[in-house]
C-alpha cells in the first residue's frame, strides 16, 4: 500500500481518537491511551514500514503534546512525552515520570 495513503488513514484514526476524547472524555487516560497503542500497535503487526509507524508515533505525541498544554499550558513537550509513555505497554513505555 502507498506510504502517503498509510500516514493519512493512520494520522486520521489518531486525530478521530483524541477528537471524540476531546468533546466526550468518559475514559481517563491510563485507559485511552492504551486504546491509541493499540491502533498504531495494528500498523506495527501488519508489517508496514517501520519509517510509517515512527511517524505516527510521532504525529500521536504530538497531539498529546498539544492537548495537555491547553490543559495545562506550562508543560512541556518531553514531559508531556514521557507522560504519555507512562501509560503504554509496549516498547514504547517508560516506567516512571522522571
Amino acid at each position: 500500500m502507498d506510504k502517503h495513503l498509510l500516514l493519512m488513514l493512520g494520522k486520521a484514526q489518531v486525530a478521530a481518537m483524541f477528537d471524540r476524547q476531546g468533546h466526550v472524555p468518559v475514559i481517563d487516560d491510563s485507559e485511552f491511551l492504551p486504546l491509541v497503542e493499540a491502533v498504531l500497535m495494528a500498523f506495527e503487526t501488519a508489517d508496514i514500514s517501520q519509517a510509517v509507524v515512527d511517524e505516527l508515533w510521532e504525529y500521536a505525541f504530538d497531539v498529546y503534546d498539544q492537548v495537555c498544554k491547553e490543559a495545562e499550558p506550562d508543560s512541556t513537550t518531553k514531559d508531556n512525552r514521557q507522560l504519555m509513555q507512562t501509560y503504554l505497554s509496549g516498547k514504547r513505555r517508560r516506567n516512571a515520570r522522571r
